[in-house]
């Protein structure tokens, strides 16, 4: 059984102020939530009618199979990071082989036949990795890919770190080794160390489940490297104190897409900027865009999260990876 330990946090966190009446809230300090506002009609129109539209170029940002493959392999030995689109990482630290988000399927829906669709191919599929640990930041469809993970090998040994509520999706997909963290708490699983923070955003796979699973960001330390994970958020307050507590950070792997229009979506999801004030925030060395260029969700244009991202300015070191790409921590 694995150990769940507190972090030494302030008061206002020992009360769990984030649990309401059986669902769970976003933390103070962010962004005003507008996903039920009048505009939110007009977005998913619009998503209806042009969201599965080509993207010219959309390719040119995704490695070929055979490059994706040589390039994993080229990187055995290393602490190492491989981008799958989406929140979809495959983290190599010291021994272990980490995945966080699982998203290589078609469609982030709960139907195979509509909803959002990939806009470029995954270059890897599921049964090109090995997996030691998952991490799971919520359940939304574009992290929590039902297909995807009913296919990880020998599932049933694969520990899972996720968040409270998503124990039974897990066990119905047929894993076995399921750890559930509240915010502020941590595990350690084969000598690296898992804490669940904390994140501005929502959760719900249906109309009738809103908030009833929790949702998060991490920070996973192993082998000399301590990495940020941020799953899916909006920006706010909350990340100074993630700096404060836990920083700071080798590297923060940061979402930058999905932010369009801001009267809708500034709540639930960070801009390119406000991904590197958060970076800031958190104290970290190098920053990894993420959550853009794979499928379409809002309403910004295809490569605008790239280009304001990478943008001149002031803070950590960034970059941008293609999708299929690995490289070396050290190289970042």
């Amino acid at each position: 059984m694995t150990k769940i330990l507190d972090l030494d946090v302030p008061h206002a966190y020992r009360n769990r102020p984030h649990h309401v009446g059986g669902r769970f809230r976003s933390p103070p300090g962010g962004h005003h939530d507008g996903r039920h506002s009048s505009e939110m009609a007009k977005v998913l129109w619009e998503l209806f009618r042009h969201g599965n539209d080509p993207v010219r170029g959309a390719h040119d940002h995704c490695l070929q199979r055979d490059a994706a493959m040589a390039e994993l392999a080229a990187a055995q030995a290393e602490q190492s990071l491989t981008w799958l689109g989406q929140s979809c990482f495959y983290l190599r630290l010291g021994d272990q082989r980490i995945l966080t988000d699982p998203f290589l399927g078609e469609r982030a829906s709960p139907l195979q036949f509509s909803g959002p669709r990939r806009l470029v191919p995954a270059p890897l599929q599921i049964e090109d990795l090995d997996v030691d640990v998952i991490v799971m930041s919520h359940n939304h469809y574009d992290h929590f890919d039902a297909p995807t993970l009913a296919r990880v090998k020998n599932k049933e040994n694969v520990p899972v770190v996720t968040t409270l509520g998503l124990r039974a999706d897990f066990i119905r997909l047929g894993y076995r080794k399921i750890v559930e963290l509240d915010w502020y708490q941590t595990c350690r699983i084969h000598g690296v160390h898992y804490t669940a923070l904390p994140a501005y955003h929502f959760s719900g796979r249906s109309l009738w489940d809103a908030d009833q699973t929790l949702w998060a960001s991490f920070a996973i330390e192993g082998g000399g490297v301590k990495c940020f994970f941020a799953g899916d958020t909006g920006y706010g307050d909350e990340f100074k104190r993630i700096g404060e507590l836990t920083g700071p950070y080798d590297i923060a792997l940061v979402p930058i897409g999905a932010y369009a229009p801001r009267e809708v979506f500034a709540g639930v999801h960070a801009s390119p900027e406000e991904a590197v004030s958060m970076g800031k925030d958190l104290k970290a060395a190098r920053l990894v865009g993420m959550h853009w260029g794979t499928v379409r969700l809002t309403t910004e244009p295809f490569w605008e999260p790239r280009d304001r991202f990478l943008a001149p300015g002031s803070g950590p070191q960034r970059r941008v990876m293609k999708i299929g790409e690995t490289r070396a921590i050290s190289s970042l």
